[in-house]
C-alpha cells in the first residue's frame, strides 16, 4: 500500500510539472547573428508616363513611303504611275532596284525605274523560261519591270516572292500584253549593243 501511495504521489506530481509546462509561455529560439554578404537594395518601379498630345498634324502614308526608300527614282510618266498607287509593285521596284546595283556594283539611285505593268504569267517561269526546264502550269500574278542605267535597259519579271532578271531572248509574254514603245525600242538598242558586243 506504501508503495501504491508513492506511485499515486508520483503520478500526480508528473501530472502538475505537466500541466505548469502547458501553460507556460513557449520559449523562442534565440538565431544566431548572421553576416549580410549583399546588402539589400530598393529597385526602383518605373511610374507611367501619360502620353503627350501632338502638336503638328501626322504625315500622310504616301509622304512616310516616298521618305522611307529616298534612292528609289520615280517611274517616268505624266500619269500617278503604279508604283504610286501600288504598295507590293513599289516594293518589288526597291528589290529590283538593289538586286541589279549588286549586280553591277552600282547605287540604286543610279538605276531608273522606267516601267513597271501588271501581268498574269501563263505559268511558273513567269513568262522567262529556261531551255529544257518543266513549270507549273497555273497563272501567277505578278510584274514586268524595266530599269534603265544610262543607255542600257534591264527587264525583271517578278510575282509576290521572286523577282529575277529575264533575258529579252527568253522572254514570253501572255497575249493579252502589250509593251509601250519607248520600252520596246530601248529593248531592242539593248539587244542590238548585246549582240554587237557579242560579235
Amino acid at each position: 500500500m506504501v508503495a501504491n501511495k508513492i506511485s499515486r504521489e508520483i503520478a500526480a506530481s508528473l501530472l502538475l510539472v505537466l500541466f505548469v509546462a502547458g501553460c507556460a509561455p513557449e520559449a523562442q529560439p534565440t538565431s544566431a547573428p548572421t553576416l549580410t554578404l549583399i546588402p539589400s537594395t530598393e529597385t526602383p518601379t518605373p511610374t507611367r508616363i501619360p502620353p503627350t498630345a501632338t502638336l503638328q498634324l501626322l504625315t500622310s502614308p504616301q509622304d512616310i513611303q516616298l521618305t522611307a526608300a529616298p534612292t528609289r527614282t520615280a517611274i517616268v510618266d505624266d500619269d500617278q504611275s503604279l508604283a504610286e498607287t501600288d504598295p507590293v509593285a513599289f516594293e518589288l521596284i526597291g528589290v529590283a532596284q538593289r538586286a541589279l546595283g549588286q549586280q553591277l556594283n552600282l547605287p540604286t539611285r543610279r538605276i531608273e525605274a522606267v516601267e513597271i505593268q501588271p501581268v498574269i504569267w501563263s505559268d511558273g517561269s513567269l513568262g522567262c523560261p529556261q531551255p529544257g526546264a518543266q513549270y507549273q502550269q497555273t497563272q501567277v500574278n505578278g510584274y514586268r519591270i524595266v530599269l534603265r542605267t544610262g543607255q542600257n535597259t534591264y527587264i525583271y519579271h517578278t510575282d509576290f516572292d521572286r523577282v529575277f532578271l529575264c533575258n529579252v531572248d527568253n522572254e514570253v509574254l501572255p497575249d493579252s500584253f502589250s509593251i509601250t514603245e519607248s520600252t520596246a525600242e530601248a529593248t531592242l538598242e539593248v539587244t542590238v549593243e548585246a549582240t554587237a558586243e557579242a560579235e
